[in-house]
């Protein structure tokens, strides 16, 4: 019993070491895609008159602030979330799917 667990364990952690570099250049993939939408974020915010701190791509606690006030004076809900009604507001798009999508359609640029 203990020689099948030792092997179960090995081949465990033998898949986990070979698989961990292809976890982490997706994870990066998925990080630059929503950084680039964040950014769309930050310009429009601050196209409209709202402080987001560094154009960065990070959803820091001042583009989040900034998403607050921008949604309290255009009468959304206050949430520093940005919504599709946010959004909307913004001029932008949201990205494809919840998680920022894994194409460049991800990162939404200003309406005109």
């Amino acid at each position: 019993m203990l020689k099948k667990f030792a092997k179960v364990l090995t081949f465990s952690f033998l898949v986990f070491v070979l698989a961990m570099p292809f976890v982490s250049q997706a994870a990066t993939k998925h990080h630059h895609h929503a950084s680039s939408w964040v950014e769309s974020v930050q310009q429009a915010l601050k196209a409209k008159g709202n402080d987001p701190g560094p154009i960065d791509g990070h959803m820091g606690h001042k583009t989040e602030a900034a998403v607050k006030d921008f949604q309290k004076a255009n009468g959304l809900k206050e949430t520093g979330k940005v919504d599709k009604e946010t959004a909307d507001k913004l001029g932008i798009e949201m990205p494809t799917t919840h998680h920022m999508a894994h194409s460049t359609k991800a990162a939404s640029t200003t309406k005109p």
